[in-house]
């Protein structure tokens, strides 16, 4: 039961992953009703339909560039507490967004957007401070499950806007009038009011390690015997010099104790944003609709299940991913995508040169798995092993910018490169990431938590003074 216990408290701990998923997709249904709806009623400001997209769609990206730098600081104040501000904060950017009103909505996912970033640094760290180092790698692995659910139900939703037929009165009506995009910018609301409730009365506790921080041994005790009541009061004793639970100054992290795992974790966040699936994901959409007539109401069906299909190919890998993790490990597996990755990617540009749109299609859906059985579901479970707070903000603020990066260069390397071209281009760096993962990643499989959090130190930890046996505890 204790076990069920825990996962039940991570998955509602993951409902912020969940965040970040839904809330970087459930925009993307609604560009082509909005940007009407808006200028019908004079409510617009922008008219150019590329740059209200570009606008609104780079708008939670920035927002979360800013929530992931200042996540780590937020944690300081209690994981728990964080979490708890951090969703009041949605939901008063959620309320902002669904005024009808361009300069309302914009500031609006720009406060969601701070909100979902902070959540991707509160909830690794709450979820790895709080597994046992048996469970570390599976329950981990609900950070990237839990967001590629996101990513799903956003895209399921996306069926409730109307079809945008530009000739057709009737369904022209329709477009303006419809509050759908409303029902669907709600939801983040509910699902954080929901996590809060399952929080204050169910999960009442925080992590051991925050406990131990300020200096309030009782609860971390209770806390781990929610966790783990097999541990015997000698292990749980021992618990604060295994997890070296101190708090780390900002400052410190440019001595060798702490840089290398931040320089380390940044360029790992650094290559899986320019693995290209930001990229992949969009061309994707277009050989859905290539060769589809917008008055049609069946191409524009088959466009927004093929999106659909994305998010379910999304959410299968990762869940691939899972056991593998327990047999060959982070380090192998980051490998084993990014060389699958690699090939798909030469292999879309090939077919990218005959335009054979099938073989595309096919060929997208096996990129898109090999990024989430690799650095998609090993990443956020990787850095909150080896980093600090401060380091993880910094690691996933690397990630926002870059997406907000990807995704305003994108039109401008489409016309300079074109498809074929831009595949090559990321298969290339891909290519190097490989390299990057091959001699400058250490595996964290099989350790205990004392040697994660020096597994990067350039001072020799002395691990022999510690009296627990460690080697009965180490990361699944």
């Amino acid at each position: 039961m204790r076990v069920v216990f825990l996962w039940a408290w991570m998955i509602t701990i993951g409902i912020g992953m969940f965040q970040m998923g839904y809330c970087n997709v459930m925009f993307s249904s609604f560009l082509d009703i909005l940007q009407p709806q808006l200028g019908k009623y004079g409510r617009d400001i922008i008219h150019d339909d590329n740059d209200f997209n570009a606008i609104m769609t780079t708008a939670v990206p920035a927002g979360a560039a800013v929530g992931a730098f200042t996540g780590g600081f937020l944690a300081a104040m209690g994981r728990r507490r964080a979490i708890f501000l951090v969703n009041a904060i949605l939901c008063l950017g959620t309320g902002i967004s669904m005024i009808f009103h361009f300069f309302s909505i914009l500031a609006g996912r720009l406060i969601v957007g701070y909100s979902v970033g902070a959540l991707t640094v509160l909830t690794p760290m709450f979820i790895s401070e709080t597994s046992p180092v048996k469970l570390l790698g599976p329950l981990g692995t609900l950070n990237q499950v839990m967001a590629t659910i996101g990513i799903m139900v956003g895209y399921f939703l996306g069926f409730l806007a109307p079809l945008s037929l530009k000739s057709d009165d009737s369904e022209n009506f329709a477009i303006y009038s419809t509050n759908s995009w409303r029902y669907v910018f709600m939801v983040p609301a509910i699902v954080a009011i929901f996590q809060c409730i399952l929080l204050l009365f169910i999960f009442k506790y925080d992590t051991p390690k925050y406990y131990r921080q300020v200096g309030n041994e009782e609860l971390a005790l209770k806390s781990e015997q929610l966790i783990d009541p097999d541990l015997d009061g000698k292990a749980r004793s021992l618990q604060p010099v295994q997890e070296s639970t101190h708090k780390v100054k900002i400052s410190q992290h440019c001595s060798p104790k702490y840089r290398w795992a931040l320089m380390v974790g940044c360029l790992l966040a650094f290559f899986q944003q320019l693995t290209g699936i930001n990229v992949v994901i969009l061309y994707s959409n277009k050989v859905f609709t290539s060769g589809s007539n917008e008055e049609n109401h069946n191409d524009l069906i088959r466009a927004r299940t093929g999106t659909v299909i994305v998010g379910v190919v999304n959410w299968a890998a990762t869940m691939v991913a899972i056991p593998l993790l327990f047999k060959i490990g982070r380090k192998a597996l980051m490998l084993v995508g990014h060389t699958g990755m690699s090939l798909a990617l030469i292999a879309l540009g090939v077919l990218a040169i005959f335009e054979i749109d099938i073989a595309i299609i096919a060929f997208t859906m096996v990129f898109i798995a090999f990024f989430e059985v690799g650095v998609g579901s090993v990443v956020f479970l990787y850095l909150a092993e080896i980093m600090t707070e401060f380091g993880i903000s910094m690691a996933l603020a690397v990630v926002w910018s870059l997406t907000i990066l990807v995704s305003l260069i994108t039109p401008r390397m489409i016309e300079q490169l074109h498809q074929d071209g831009l595949y090559f281009m990321f298969a290339g760096i891909n290519v190097i990431g490989w390299f990057f993962i091959l001699f400058c990643i250490k595996e964290t499989k099989g350790k205990s938590k004392i040697e994660l959090k020096g597994l990067y130190s350039k001072q020799n930890n002395n691990f022999e003074d510690v009296e627990v046996n460690i080697s009965d505890e180490v990361t699944a």
